[in-house]
């Protein structure tokens, strides 16, 4: 039997770690499990997600990508077994996409959605982290009131608590990519919500045979033994300092400042993931007991409407609550720890960035030029005087 499944996201929930992996195990899970996951390259799925969408991502649709969503759909038609497409970018699409998308893959027997979700007291630190490393300068604190202050209660919700008097935030992008309520909702209304999975993320890791990759592919009814290929941990997560030094650089380092690439390249790939990834880490960030307060009334709302929907839970829906106790990584750190953060930091930096070898032997054979040509000319200066 035909059967195509669509996992949507959520972002920041281990989709990076389980794509890769999947994508590195490709071959194994054809072979041992009949699972096709198509494509010609990881990035295939990516494009897929955002051509579907080209108003929305109109920065990332490449027309040199456009035969992709295509190739991938030939290849899925072809396979006689399960085939899995992958990107948290679906978790965006609208109706009218969504259908666009279906009407695609129509040679399916069965169509069925996965989410992976994850509770908002590790989601809302993590997104916020997400955004830190992508030039964004609200402090955590900021982050959490805008997301509280333009959440999108569903029926049955709590409607947001009022912002403190002088408090102006600007809309965080977070609840079109979290709300798995309405994400979920949108896509059952036309798959069906008896094939609608949520595969929540374990509170801890190490499990034998329930983490998340175990969980997700038991969607998929895929035995995880045969897929040996193991891969790395993409996705840094930094302390609450590291975070907070990053944000303070980036009030410093805005697009009129500086090109993006150069900031994806020297800010990204060398500051945060090489150098303060290989520095010891403190504690992470953490929400305060008011916040923490309203999450928890907020993820029981949530939770009880995917229960009432009746979608199919992998894992344990009490994964999606929220603890009213305050944990020991709740305060945003103090203007002294973000300081030794920077301070280490330059440090490393200082220690490893090449020595312009070159332009000072330049600059020196300049000199010496000089020097050669003053000296010269004083000599000739001497013998017109002695003459």
């Amino acid at each position: 039997m035909s059967v195509v499944y669509i996992h949507v996201g959520l972002p920041k929930t281990g989709t990076t770690h389980v794509q890769n992996r999947l994508w590195r195990n490709r071959d194994l899970a054809l072979r041992e499990s009949g699972l096709l996951y198509p494509g010609n390259s990881m990035a295939d799925h990516f494009h897929a997600a955002v051509h579907l969408q080209p108003e929305r991502y109109l920065d990332w649709v490449d027309p040199a990508f456009a035969d992709v969503w295509p190739t991938m759909v030939a290849q899925m038609k072809a396979w006689p077994g399960s085939s899995l497409i992958s990107h948290e970018l679906f978790s965006t699409a609208n109706e009218a996409q969504i259908a666009t998308l279906l009407d695609d893959v129509s040679f399916a027997d069965e169509v069925h959605v996965i989410a992976t979700v994850r509770d908002l007291a590790r989601q809302l630190p993590s997104s916020w982290q997400e955004n830190v490393k992508n030039q964004r300068r609200a402090s955590f604190t900021e982050f959490v009131e805008s997301v509280r202050a333009h959440s999108r209660p569903g029926p049955g919700q709590p409607a947001p608590a009022d912002l403190p008097a002088g408090v102006a935030v600007e809309e965080e992008p977070f609840w079109e990519f979290q709300d798995y309520v309405a994400i979920l909702a949108r896509w059952a209304a036309q798959v069906g919500g008896d094939r609608v999975h949520v595969v929540t993320v374990p509170r801890t890791r190490g499990v034998a045979g329930d983490g998340l990759w175990e969980r997700f592919l038991g969607v998929l009814g895929v035995d995880p033994d045969p897929l040996t290929v193991e891969v790395a941990e993409l996705n840094l997560s930094l302390s609450a300092a590291q975070a907070d030094c990053v944000r303070a650089l980036n009030l410093r380092l805005q697009p009129e400042d500086i090109e993006w690439q150069r900031y994806e390249n020297i800010v990204k790939k060398i500051v945060v993931a090489q150098i303060m990834g290989a520095q010891p880490r403190g504690p992470a960030q953490g929400l305060s007991a008011s916040h923490r307060v309203w999450a928890a009334s907020q993820a029981q709302a949530m939770t009880a409407a995917i229960t009432s929907a009746g979608y199919r839970v992998v894992g344990s829906i009490t994964d999606l609550g929220v603890s009213r106790d305050v944990d020991s990584a709740t305060l945003e750190p103090s203007t002294d720890e973000v300081l030794d953060v920077a301070l280490d930091t330059l440090a490393e930096v200082i220690k490893v960035m090449p020595i312009p070898v070159e332009a000072r032997r330049l600059r020196t054979r300049a000199k010496d030029v000089v020097r050669r040509s003053r000296r010269r000319l004083l000599g000739l200066r001497r013998v017109s005087r002695d003459a």
